[in-house]
């Protein structure tokens, strides 16, 4: 009797540790909401190339036919989200139609379906004030002394090889300047550029950023601080 329930309890032993075994040995399942997060968001992916080409006109040109009062020119192509279709941002310079307004940089949201359908889902201003939390606002208009979009967003060779020559002493990044949005007349200038930043790491992923640049009275240029920009945070979807 004692050697039969000896043998009886080792086989529970074995069939124990097998059970044990199987269950440690299956996969670990994600969440199906954290699995699926990602695909199902849709993130934003910034332009290799921002040049407005023709098909990007293209794009703009169906996208704004019906707007009127205020005349948008694109600038540079920012980025796309894959939806239901294509979302698209571009950079834009805004010139409203009545005298004596100043212009304005914006971010400009077109949807594009999958029959080639375009319709404007949101044009916001470009935010170029630092706060000092970090964040961005937009600037007061005819406020001495203060940020205010330029008349014209090109500089010289001598200027841009300046400005680039600023960003480039910084490490763990490259920057590519798209354009220079926005100026500010202190005992010298100060300019607001929007660049894109791309990390040196391997796989990395560019990015866009606002750089602030001072240029003293000497024409030494430096750079003063970077903020990043979320080119999907403006982007009202639907409006």
């Amino acid at each position: 009797m004692k050697k039969m329930l000896i043998v009886l309890l080792a086989g529970l032993l074995m069939l124990t540790a097998v059970a044990c075994k199987k269950e440690a040995e299956k996969p670990v399942e994600e969440p199906v909401e954290a699995a699926q997060a990602e695909t199902m968001t849709g993130g934003w992916t910034p332009a290799a190339d921002y040049t407005v080409t023709e098909a990007r006109k293209a794009i703009f040109d169906k996208g704004m036919a019906a707007l009127l009062g205020v005349d948008y020119a694109p600038l540079a192509y920012l980025g796309s989200q894959v939806v239901a279709g294509t979302n698209h941002v571009f950079l834009v310079k805004g010139t409203v139609v009545v005298p004596a307004r100043p212009v304005s940089y914006a971010l400009a949201y077109l949807y594009e379906d999958l029959q080639g359908n375009v319709k404007l889902l949101n044009i916001a201003d470009l935010p170029i004030v630092p706060q000092a939390d970090g964040t961005l606002a937009l600037p007061e208009e005819g406020l001495m002394g203060g940020w205010a979009y330029v008349e014209d967003p090109a500089f010289t060779d001598e200027e841009e090889a300046k400005l680039e020559a600023a960003l480039q002493n910084q490490v763990g990044a490259s920057y590519a300047i798209v354009a220079c949005v926005a100026e500010q007349v202190v005992a010298g200038l100060n300019r607001c550029l929007l660049v894109q930043v791309t990390p040196v790491v391997p796989n990395a992923r560019p990015h866009y950023a606002l750089a602030y640049v001072y240029t003293d009275l000497q024409g030494n240029s430096s750079l003063t601080q970077v903020i990043d920009l979320d080119i999907g945070a403006l982007c009202t979807y639907g409006a």
